[in-house]
């Protein structure tokens, strides 16, 4: 049996969490007649699984869990079993009709998956060891009829390993700003809204989100441009990350953008806009800009 590796596995995105892995074989009669034989390959918990047979459970240095099961074919509906537990008691089975000293060689896919509350599995290297009494082959033969149960001597093992590298990892959303209607007439009252910007993140990955007006300025100050041709005013707009308006939200790390900790849920973070009416004086038109999200991590 191959290792079941998942390599790289981002679990907030979602990406690595299914991987395959082959189990080959050779069988040959060596009696001295036909043989049927029914041969059972039954796999347990695992040495990092400590009874879990479904999920199973691999480990990391520090003892967190991540949950896998492996299936054998087709598709994930049925569990690479033991013959030995009743929980998951479905080994893989094949059956055999050998003329004298033939043989018989292939070669399943397995199919492995990770499974439960991944996002709350924080990064590291995690693996789950199958040696000695986890993996167990059986041979139930006779020489009259194909057996149909598993129970036989135990001829062989099949270890291998269950491994995985969880990444730390963010995916960032964001909802528009909008302002509505904004008076155009000098000395208006400032205009306030709020918006939203939604950060998943691993657990525990500490990030930071900082907010980027088109023109670049790290200090959450942006202007937005007008739509109609030939028209040249613009709108100043503010960033913050309070509802008093007092501390902007910009793009200088440390100073001005907003320090969390991922736990591996959508954590909802509030933008506070305000267009600075005092400064409105402007051709009636429809304003915009672009603000650059960027979540560090």
């Amino acid at each position: 049996m191959t290792n079941v590796d998942f390599g790289s596995v981002d679990l907030v995105s979602g990406s690595g969490l299914t991987t395959t892995a082959t189990l080959n074989y050779t069988c040959t009669n060596s009696n001295s007649a036909r043989a049927f034989a029914r041969v059972c390959f039954s796999v347990g918990d695992g040495i990092e699984g400590a009874g879990n047979f479904n999920p199973r459970v691999m480990k990391d240095g520090a003892g967190n869990s991540l949950q896998f099961q492996i299936y054998q074919p087709p598709g994930f509906s049925t569990v690479l079993g033991s013959e030995y537990n009743t929980i998951t008691p479905t080994p893989y089975v094949l059956s055999l009709d050998l003329a004298k000293g033939a043989a018989s060689s292939g070669s399943v896919s397995m199919q492995g998956r990770l499974v439960g509350s991944l996002t709350a599995v924080p990064p590291g290297s995690y693996q789950g060891r199958f040696t000695v009494n986890h993996t167990a082959v059986t041979i139930n033969e006779s020489a009259a009829a194909a057996p149909t149960n598993c129970t036989g001597n135990s001829a062989a093992i099949f270890p291998f390993t269950v491994k995985a590298t969880v990444i730390g990892s963010c995916v960032v959303s964001a909802n528009p700003l909008d302002f509505g209607s904004v008076d155009g007439l000098p000395g208006a009252p400032n205009v306030d809204k709020p918006t939203t910007v939604t950060a998943t993140c691993s657990k525990p990955t500490p990030y930071t989100v900082a907010l980027t007006p088109s023109n670049n300025n790290t200090a959450g100050a942006g202007a937005m441009l007008p739509t109609m041709a030939g028209n040249t005013d613009t709108v100043a707009y503010r960033l913050y990350s309070d509802s008093s308006r007092t501390a902007p939200w910009g793009g200088q790390v440390g100073t001005n953008t907003l320090q969390r900790t991922g736990d591996g849920t959508a954590q909802v973070l509030t933008v506070y806009g305000r267009v600075l009416g005092a400064a409105v004086n402007v051709t009636p038109d429809a304003y915009g800009d672009t603000v650059t999200v960027t979540v560090r991590y």
